[in-house]
């Protein structure tokens, strides 16, 4: 039986085009997390309407008012942790504790939803954002 000598041409470059791609992917992907928090973070904010000083009534609609203006202040994203390949986390909300008293109507003022609405309407932009960032990041 006769040996067979295969030389494979291209394999290196196919290797790059593999590397290439994945970085272009977590760039996207990191991207997409960090759009995603950003917008949430404004649009929580931006939730609130109407001002009183402490102690009054609520003044308005159904959504809260701005009181202090210490909860909208405290409504804001940790830092990107990156957790593999394409995977990013953060964690977005307030940081004061009656944040979620205010959102779920757990005081006796009742439900002032801040937060809530902020994500839902995310979850409608997050495939505008994602479509972005990959036509920005990823390059054939």
């Amino acid at each position: 039986m006769t040996g067979y000598d295969i030389a494979w041409k291209g394999l290196g470059d196919l290797e790059k085009a593999f590397v290439r791609a994945g970085v272009q992917a977590d760039a996207a992907a990191r991207e997409n997390v960090r759009v995603a928090a950003m917008t949430l973070v404004r649009d929580a904010q931006n939730n609130f309407e109407g001002s009183h000083k402490k102690g009054q009534p609520h003044v308005g609609g159904s959504k809260p008012n701005i009181v202090t203006g210490n909860l909208r202040r405290s409504i804001m994203a940790d830092s990107l942790r990156h957790t593999a390949m394409g995977g990013y986390t953060t964690s977005v909300g307030p940081t004061l504790k009656y944040g979620r008293r205010v959102e779920l109507g757990l005081a006796p003022t009742g439900a002032y939803p801040y937060f809530g609405p902020a994500a839902a309407h995310l979850r409608t932009e997050m495939a505008a954002i994602a479509t972005a960032n990959w036509a920005r990041f990823i390059k054939f």
